[in-house]
């Protein structure tokens, strides 16, 4: 079985899944997190068209807020 991590955690890899449907699974806000595949940030902008390959390292960044 094919797998790639988020946030360091093995998931199951599925032909077609973008980053963009991916969050949409996990009940991320599409503003509320920033992310990074395989160590270079990823813009908001191109989660849609970017493919979730086996073996890809997806980091999920929540801003911290506050003061």
């Amino acid at each position: 079985m094919s797998e790639f991590t988020l946030n360091q955690q093995p998931q199951p890899w599925r032909e077609g899944l973008s980053v963009a449907a991916l969050l949409a699974e996990h009940g991320r806000a599409p503003a509320a997190v920033a992310t990074a595949l395989n160590g270079a940030f990823l813009p908001r902008s191109c989660r849609e068209a970017t493919l979730i390959r086996p073996g890809d390292e997806l980091t999920l960044i929540q801003p911290i807020t506050g003061g």
